[in-house]
């Protein structure tokens, strides 16, 4: 069997992240429409009447505003602590709360076969919390809004074959941007957002307990680039001696679009180690598409090259937003 994932949505104009393992179809998180969300499943080949349960991080209206329709329209069970639901009783409107499963940070417990981690998060909500999903292929980690790595997040992701690592915004870009003091402190505190390069070196630790695919998630409209964060989680590695291509593969998520989708198997014994490979399965920009992709489509080559092409890509994206610009004009 195998496993994919993908984000679904990404940003704070939406979240939401989906993993098939191989007993269960997994939401985490829904800040967008019903119809969007059932769009976007449809755009994979999948249906969201099919969706085995709903997970929520925290009451935050960009992670849960179409939670409650979601539940209405398909029956979906949802998995949430305690605090997290009563503080998004109003955004989910009248729900069936049969529906509704109490979890706590720390208890393990099960979507038909599969077995799901939930861990508190630093973050600036009631009770938030991040999910590590657990398969027979190599575990999803998810944590999408941290104000810093600690050591609690860390430990929960040990391990985690593929993480969804915020990567909220550049200091430099927050800084120099029109947001008012307060919310710049907000964005950059022990409880905001995680930054740029507190997510490579995120990275560098996840890398070491055996992570093998980082999806960059979160990032900030006004104060990143997909470019730029990708550009300083891979030096941050490479700094270590990993390369792309040859120890990870990288990709940051779109924040109106599907993201191209990482799909693996189970490595067997004796089998040489095979990377999570990222397929295509939607309507990205081409020049986005071909910088998310210069490094993994290099394989036993040079090395040296590869990184060097990967960095050229990545420059260029900052440079020129123009490459990143969605279908709708508004830049990412």
């Amino acid at each position: 069997m195998s496993v994919f994932t993908l984000s679904l949505r990404s940003g704070s104009s939406g979240n939401s992240t989906y993993i098939r393992t191989d007993s269960a179809r997994i939401a985490v998180d829904c800040g967008m429409t019903g119809k969007q969300f059932a769009l976007a499943l449809r755009s994979i080949g999948e249906d969201a009447i099919a969706v085995d349960a709903l997970l929520l991080t925290h009451e935050h209206i960009d992670h849960c505003s179409g939670i409650g329709v979601v539940m209405r329209r398909y029956g979906i069970p949802l998995y949430t602590t305690r605090s997290t639901f009563e503080g998004a009783r109003d955004i989910l409107g009248n729900i069936n709360e049969s529906l509704v499963n109490i979890i706590e940070p720390g208890k393990a417990f099960s979507i038909r076969d599969t077995v799901v981690l939930p861990f508190s998060v630093p973050h600036d909500a009631s009770d938030p919390v991040g999910f590590r999903i657990y398969t027979a292929e190599g575990d999803v980690g998810v944590v999408t809004d941290l104000g810093h790595f600690s050591p609690e997040v860390k430990n929960s992701l040990d391990g985690c074959r593929v993480v969804y690592l915020e990567a909220n915004f550049d200091p430099d870009l927050l800084e120099s941007g029109l947001y008012p003091q307060f919310l710049k402190r907000r964005i950059a505190g022990s409880h905001g957002h995680l930054s740029n390069f507190d997510a490579g070196d995120a990275a560098v630790q996840l890398l070491h307990t055996g992570t093998e695919a980082f999806l960059l998630c979160h990032l900030s409209r006004d104060n990143n680039r997909p470019g730029l964060a990708l550009k300083t989680v891979s030096e941050r590695l490479l700094r270590e001696g990993a390369r792309a291509g040859r120890d990870y593969v990288i990709n940051a998520s779109p924040r109106y679009e599907c993201s191209r989708v990482y799909h693996y198997r189970r490595t067997l014994p004796g089998q040489p180690k095979s990377l999570p490979s990222l397929h295509e399965e939607s309507q990205i920009t081409e020049n986005y598409t071909q910088c998310t992709m210069a490094v993994p489509e290099i394989r036993g080559g040079d090395e040296g090259m590869a990184a060097e092409n990967y960095t050229q890509c990545t420059m260029a994206a900052q440079q020129n937003d123009s490459v990143l610009h969605l279908q709708d004009g508004e830049s990412v």
